[in-house]
This record gives structure tokens, sequence and C-alpha cells, in this order.
């Protein structure tokens, strides 16, 4: 079984808005709603949709934490879905992290310094949210 290689770690009241790229050219749109982050780390995230998203999609996420001004746009591929056995929403889906570096596809390392500090200011020791 493979381990992970990134603690996770729940932001209380954490959502995002998610852009797929479109298959030819332009930016796309960002989802007209916000969905809950379950979870976190520095390699990448769950949260929740109620649209079915294509395994391998690359995403932008423009998320959302309590207490930011501005919200955080990482790139990002999606890696799973799964049916949420909930009534709140349908699907919960996982994505990893683009690299963190200066290519065009790559996340800043300004993004990944962020997410270092968010997670030594948390207590680890809780365990995520799990369903």
């Amino acid at each position: 079984m493979k381990k992970r290689n990134c603690k996770r770690f729940n932001v209380t009241g954490t959502t995002l808005f998610y852009r797929k790229k479109p298959l030819l050219w332009g930016k796309g749109e960002f989802s007209q709603d916000y969905y809950p982050v379950l979870n976190m780390s520095r390699g990448g995230l769950k949260f929740l949709s109620n649209h079915k998203i294509s395994v391998g999609s690359s995403l932008t996420l423009k998320i959302n934490i309590p207490g930011l001004d501005q919200p955080k746009k990482i790139k990002a591929v999606l890696r799973w879905i799964s049916r949420n056995r909930e009534q709140s929403y349908r699907y919960q889906n996982g994505v990893s992290f683009n690299a963190y570096g200066t290519g065009r596809k790559e996340n800043p390392v300004e993004i990944l310094d962020f997410l270092k500090t968010l997670e030594s200011d948390l207590d680890l020791d809780k365990p995520a949210h799990a369903l």
C-alpha cells in the first residue's frame, strides 16, 4: 500500500472554486458554487462537489481560507472521484497539486511556503476529517 508523502490537515471553513482547463484554448470559468475542503496537505486536497469531474482533468483551484484577504490559486490534477455517502454533496474528489517551481504548469514556490506555514500552525495530532 502506498504511503502518503505529506500529512493531511484541516482548516475549518475552507472552501474552493475550481476551473477546468478547456480542451483547446482559453482559461475557462470558475465554478459558480463554492465547495467545502475536507482536508489538505502540501501535496493535494480532498473536496466535495455536486458535479462529476473526469479523473486526469487539469484544474485551477481558488482556495478560500478563513482569515486570509485573498484566495490562493493552485494548479492541480484530479486523481480520484467517488460517490459521497452523505446527502450534502454528490461526490468526493481528490486532487494532487502540480509541482512547485517557475514553470508555466507549476505552482509558485510561495504556495508551498504558505502550506508549510499553515501546516506548522495547526495541531497535526488531530485527525483529518473523514467520511
